[in-house]
C-alpha cells in the first residue's frame, strides 16, 4: 500500500512539474512575444516620428519610448529624470504641468504643446495628445501622452503667412494709386461695377461724383510737377476725410477724382458734392501750396444705366460745370 502511495505521488510531482515546465515556456514564449511587439511598436514610432511620455502621479514618475529621446534632442536611452526635464523645458516643468491642472478632471484627449531646447540652445516645439487615466474610484492616477515634433509646422504656417502678406501688399500695391494711396482707376471701376450689381439687387440708390481741378496745367506750369504732385495729394486727403466708410474715393487719371457713393440718393450726394467743393477751396487757402478749386458732375443710377454709363453721366456733368464757369457742381440731365 505504501510504494501505491510512493507511485501516486511521485506521479503528481511529475505532472506538477510538467505543467511548471509548460507554463515557463509558455511564458518564455510570451515574453519574446511581447518583447518582439514592443521592439515593433518602438520601430513604428520611429518611422511615424512619434513618442510615448507617461507621467505617473502619485508617487510623480516619468517613463518615455526610446523615441522621446530623439524629439527631445537626448542621448538614445536617456531616462526622463526631474533634473534632464528641468534643462530640456525653458520654463522647467511648470509650462506643462500648468495645461496637466487645467485639465486634470478630464476625461476626454486634450492637447499640450511645449518647447524643448537642446544642449546647443537650439529649440523645437513638441505637441502631445494626452489623456488622463482614473482608477475606479475616480482619482487621476496616469497622464499618457503621444508626442511629435510640430517645428516644421510652424515653419511652414511662417512661410505661408510671410507669402499671403506678400500677395496681399502686391494685390494692395495693384489696386493702389501711387501719388495719393487712394485706389487707381482699374479699382475704383470694379467698385462701381460691384456697386451697380448690389443698387440693382437690393433696389438702393447709387450715386457717383467725378471732380478734378481747376486750371491744374497752371499750377504745373507755375509752380512745378512736385508742388502739383503735392496738390493732388492735398485733395485726396481732402476728399477721403469726406467721405463714409463704406464709400470710394479713387484717382482716375491726372487731376481727375471719383467718388462712389452707394446707398446715397441724388439730393445727399450732391450736397456732399458741394461741401467738397468749399472744403477744398478753403482747405488749400490757408495750406502752403496753391490755392485751388474744383469742379464736378454729379449722376445717380438710373434704370438702363452699367457702370461706365453711369461714369461717362458724371463726367459730362463734369465738363459742364467746366463750361458754367468752374468751382460748382453739376447735376448730370
Amino acid at each position: 500500500m505504501s510504494g501505491l502511495l510512493f507511485a501516486l505521488a511521485f506521479a503528481l510531482v511529475a505532472i506538477h512539474g510538467l505543467r511548471s515546465r509548460q507554463l515557463a515556456g509558455k511564458l518564455r514564449r510570451d515574453v519574446r512575444h511581447l518583447a518582439q511587439n514592443v521592439d515593433m511598436l518602438e520601430t513604428a514610432e520611429g518611422l511615424a516620428g512619434y513618442g510615448r511620455w507617461c507621467i505617473e502621479l502619485d508617487p510623480r514618475r516619468h517613463l518615455w519610448s526610446e523615441e522621446m529621446c530623439h524629439l527631445a534632442s537626448l542621448p538614445a536611452g536617456t531616462a526622463p529624470r526631474e533634473e534632464i526635464l528641468e534643462r530640456i523645458l525653458p520654463d522647467g516643468l511648470a509650462q506643462i504641468e500648468t495645461t496637466l491642472m487645467a485639465h486634470k478632471h478630464d476625461h476626454e484627449a486634450f492637447a499640450i504643446e511645449f518647447e524643448v531646447v537642446d544642449r546647443n540652445g537650439n529649440s523645437r516645439i513638441l505637441r502631445a495628445r494626452a489623456r488622463n487615466l482614473f482608477s475606479p474610484e475616480g482619482v487621476r492616477e496616469q497622464v499618457f501622452m503621444v508626442v511629435r515634433d510640430v517645428t516644421g509646422d510652424y515653419s511652414l504656417k511662417r512661410d505661408r503667412d510671410e507669402a499671403l502678406e506678400r500677395a496681399a501688399r502686391a494685390q494692395q500695391q495693384a489696386n493702389t494709386d501711387e501719388l495719393t494711396g487712394l485706389a487707381n482707376r482699374r479699382s475704383a471701376m470694379a467698385f462701381l461695377d460691384r456697386a451697380v450689381v448690389e443698387a440693382r439687387k437690393c433696389g438702393y440708390p447709387l450715386s457717383v461724383v467725378v471732380f478734378d481741378i481747376d486750371h491744374f496745367k497752371a499750377v504745373n506750369d507755375g509752380h512745378g510737377h512736385l508742388t502739383g504732385d503735392k496738390v493732388i495729394r492735398t485733395l485726396g486727403e481732402i476728399a477721403a476725410r469726406q467721405a463714409r466708410e463704406l464709400d470710394l474715393v479713387g484717382r482716375v487719371g491726372g487731376e481727375e477724382f471719383i467718388w462712389i457713393m452707394p446707398g446715397c440718393a441724388a439730393d445727399v450726394a450732391f450736397r456732399v458734392a458741394e461741401r467738397l467743393r468749399w472744403a477744398v477751396e478753403a482747405g488749400t487757402h490757408s495750406a502752403s501750396i496753391p490755392s485751388i478749386t474744383i469742379s464736378a458732375g454729379h449722376a445717380e443710377l438710373e434704370p438702363g444705366d452699367a457702370s461706365l454709363m453711369l461714369f461717362a453721366r458724371a463726367d459730362a456733368a463734369l465738363y459742364e460745370a467746366k463750361r458754367a464757369g468752374r468751382n460748382r457742381v453739376t447735376k448730370a440731365a
